[in-house]
C-alpha cells in the first residue's frame, strides 16, 4: 500500500503528521511523495484564514485527479467546516471531524491501533529540527479566531512520553527539538502534569546535547519566574521568544479580546532583553481588523518600530465563523486593497528592523543548525536565534548537527559566514 501525506498550516500540524507517519511505516507502509501515484492521500488541513481553507481544497482535488481509483482522506482543521460546507458526501473522500484523528485514520485504513501507540510512537521526518506536539488546545477565545472552536479545550501530553521521545530522537543524532501546541504556555495548567518551565528543565537534564525552542508563547503567559528559569538553562534553550502581538493598538487589542496592552506587551518585551538584550523577538500581527482606521493602524506601525521585531509573520483579517469579529466586519470591515497595503507598509517596517537586528551579529560566532548542504543553496541553517544563515565550509556529513559558524556578512536578510 502506497499513501501520500500533505501537510498544511502550523507546525502542530506537521508534528501530528510526523506521528502518523511513524506510525504507517512502523505497518510496512510505503510513504510517497503527494504528487506520485498513492493509494491514500491524507490531507492535514488548516482553517486559520479563506486562504487556507481554498488551499486546502485545492489540495483534495489535486489528489483525487492524480489517481482515479484512489482514496482521499481529509483530517484537521479544516474537517469540521468542510462537512458544513458540503454536506453530501463526496466520492473517494473520507472526512474526520475528530480530535482522534490518527486512531480514525488508521482504523479506515484496517491498520492496527491500540492506545498505548500514541504514547510510544517517535515522530518520523528526515527534517534537522524536529517538531513535537506538548498540547493541544486553546481556551483564550479571542474575538477574532476560529481555532478554540475546532481544537477544544487545552490538553497536555504526559512528561513522559514527551521526555521519551527527546531522549529516542538524541540517540537518532536530532539536535534541535521544538517544542509547539496550540497554546503552548498552557501546557500542564489544570492538571498534575509538569509546567512548561518544568518540562524544559526535565528535558534539559534527560538529554545531552539538544536544544530546545518554543514554537510561540502569549505574553501574559510569561512572568519574571518563568525567564528566570528559562536563562538559567541556555545555552539548552535558544534566545528566542515568538510572541504574538496581533496588534500595536490598545483599541484594537481591545476589540480583539487579547487580555493585555501594549503598556504591558512594552515591559515584558523590555524585562526579556534585562537577561539577554540579543534575544530574538518575532511575533504575530493582523492588519485590517474590523473597525481599525489608519490612525489605529498607525499606533500599530509605531509600535512595531519601537519594539524591534526581529522577524514578524504579518496577516491580512479573514473573517472566520463562529467568531464576534466576523459578524463585525460585515458593518465596519477595511477594504481588501486597504488591507493589502497595510500589510505591505508593515512587512517593510518588519524587515528594517529584521536587518538591523541581522547585522548586528556580523563580527560575532552563532551556533548554526546544519539543515541543507547542497552547491546552490540559499540557507545552510538557523542558528540558535533563529536567524538563517549560509555557511562555508560545511560538507555533507555535516548535516543535522549545529556547528559554530563566524558571521561577516549579510545579504537579502541572510547572514553570511564560515564554519570554524
Amino acid at each position: 500500500m502506497k499513501i501520500a501525506i500533505k501537510t498544511l498550516g502550523c507546525k502542530v500540524n506537521q508534528s501530528e503528521s510526523d506521528v502518523l507517519a511513524a506510525l504507517l511505516k512502523n505497518e510496512g507502509i510505503s510513504l510517497v511523495p503527494f504528487e506520485d501515484q498513492a493509494d491514500w492521500y491524507i490531507i492535514n488541513s488548516c482553517a486559520v484564514t479563506k486562504m487556507s481553507e481554498k488551499k486546502t481544497r485545492q489540495w483534495i482535488g489535486r489528489a483525487l485527479r492524480n489517481n482515479e481509483k484512489s482514496q482521499v482522506i481529509l483530517i484537521g482543521c479544516y474537517s469540521p467546516l468542510y462537512i458544513r460546507q458540503f454536506p453530501l458526501p463526496q466520492p473517494r473522500l473520507q472526512v474526520i471531524d475528530s480530535p482522534e484523528k490518527i486512531k480514525k485514520v488508521m482504523e479506515i485504513l484496517n491498520l492496527p491501533w491500540d492506545e498505548s501507540f500514541s504514547a510510544k510512537v517517535i515522530p518520523e521526518t528526515e527534517r534537522a529540527r524536529v517538531w513535537l506536539k506538548i498540547e493541544d488546545g486553546c481556551d483564550h477565545f479571542c474575538n477574532y479566531c476560529i481555532v478554540p472552536h475546532l481544537r477544544g479545550s487545552v490538553r497536555s501530553e504526559e512528561p513522559e512520553k514527551i521526555i521519551r521521545q527527546a531522549t529516542h530522537l538524541e540517540r537518532k543524532g536530532v539536535q534541535e527539538i521544538v517544542l509547539c501546541g496550540i497554546n503552548l504556555g498552557m501546557y500542564g495548567l489544570g492538571n498534575d502534569h509538569a509546567s512548561l518551565i518544568e518540562l524544559l528543565e526535565e528535558l534539559t537534564r534527560s538529554t545531552n546535547t539538544i536544544r530546545y525552542r518554543l514554537s510561540s508563547i502569549e505574553p501574559f503567559l510569561i512572568d519574571k519566574k518563568f525567564l528566570d528559569r528559562y536563562f538559567s538553562l541556555t545555552p539548552r534553550v535558544c534566545p528566542h521568544f515568538h510572541i504574538p502581538l496581533q496588534s500595536g493598538s490598545d483599541e484594537v487589542l481591545l476589540k480583539m479580546g487579547r487580555g493585555y496592552t501594549t503598556q504591558f506587551y512594552r515591559d515584558l518585551i523590555e524585562l526579556i532583553r534585562k537577561y539577554d538584550n540579543n534575544v530574538a523577538i518575532s511575533t504575530d500581527i493582523i492588519v485590517g481588523f474590523p473597525g481599525e482606521s489608519e490612525r489605529l493602524f498607525a499606533e500599530t506601525t509605531k509600535f512595531c518600530q519601537e519594539i524591534g521585531f526581529s522577524r514578524a509573520h504579518v496577516f491580512v483579517y479573514s473573517p472566520r465563523p463562529f467568531t464576534p469579529a466576523a459578524q463585525w466586519d460585515k458593518a465596519e470591515g477595511v477594504p481588501f486593497q486597504a488591507k493589502k497595503e497595510r500589510e505591505a507598509g508593515l512587512l517593510k517596517i518588519i524587515f528594517d528592523s529584521q536587518i538591523k537586528y541581522y547585522r548586528s551579529f556580523i563580527g560575532r560566532i552563532l551556533s548554526v543548525l546544519v539543515e541543507t548542504t547542497t552547491d546552490n543553496r540559499e540557507v545552510t541553517g538557523y542558528s540558535e536565534n533563529y536567524i538563517p544563515v549560509r555557511g562555508d565550509g560545511i560538507i555533507a556529513s555535516d548535516y543535522g548537527k549545529v556547528l559554530p559558524v563566524c558571521i561577516h556578512g549579510e545579504k537579502n536578510r541572510i547572514l553570511l559566514g564560515e564554519a570554524i
